[in-house]
């Protein structure tokens, strides 16, 4: 499912020596990548022994481009949401159709004015 979340306790990058709960595919790259930890593993390391010195800066990359990326997407939300999948040529203009007919609530500068059915 796409609303599960991993809990993980981050190593290296802007976020380190915290606790995040991310998607699961991220947690578990995260993990993958050495910089972050399963805090419910039983072993105390993680899976992997010491990382060579090539490693770590990749490391360090994949958690400053996973922070990035985070701060991306608050900084320039997307304008518009994405059409929904399998929608027809049809229900995309009567979507649009429905987004643009809108009653402009204001009132007149002189209600006094207004044409009625009596005059």
């Amino acid at each position: 499912m796409a609303d599960e979340k991993k809990r993980v306790n981050v190593l290296m990058g802007p976020y380190r020596g915290n606790y995040l709960d991310m998607p699961t595919g991220e947690g578990d790259a995260a993990i993958g990548g050495h910089w972050a930890l399963d805090p419910y593993s039983t072993e105390p390391y993680g899976s992997h022994g010491a990382l060579s010195d090539e490693e770590r800066a990749s490391a360090l990359d994949a958690a400053n481009a996973w922070a990035k990326a985070q701060w991306d997407a608050i900084e320039n939300p997307p304008t518009e949401p994405p059409p929904p999948e399998g929608e027809t040529e049809a229900q995309r203009k009567r979507r649009e159709q429905q987004q643009r007919s809108t009653r402009d609530m204001k009132p007149a500068d002189n209600p006094d004015t207004y044409k009625t059915r009596g005059t």
